[in-house]
């Protein structure tokens, strides 16, 4: 182990800044552009994003949402 204090190298397989994918894009809701860009990863709850149009200049929110469908506990037990 060395003394200097240059942090150690990532590992091959980590993710580093410039390999995270982009976030999705967002249409905007009041001109209907998809020239956006994200404004802020939390929006007015942790559950939001902000994005800001850039045609009408407008920033907006958007619901985070990965495709999968949440655990709700009730799956199996044939309850609706």
């Amino acid at each position: 182990m060395s003394s200097s204090n240059t942090p150690p190298e990532p590992d091959a397989g980590a993710a580093v800044d410039g390999d995270r994918e982009d976030p999705p894009e967002a249409v905007c809701p009041f001109c209907g552009s998809d020239d956006s860009e994200l404004e802020s990863t939390f929006g007015s709850e942790v559950s939001k994003s902000q994005y800001y149009c850039n045609n009408c200049h407008t920033v907006f929110e958007r619901i985070k949402y990965d495709g999968a469908t949440p655990p709700t506990g009730r799956e199996g037990d044939g309850s609706r």
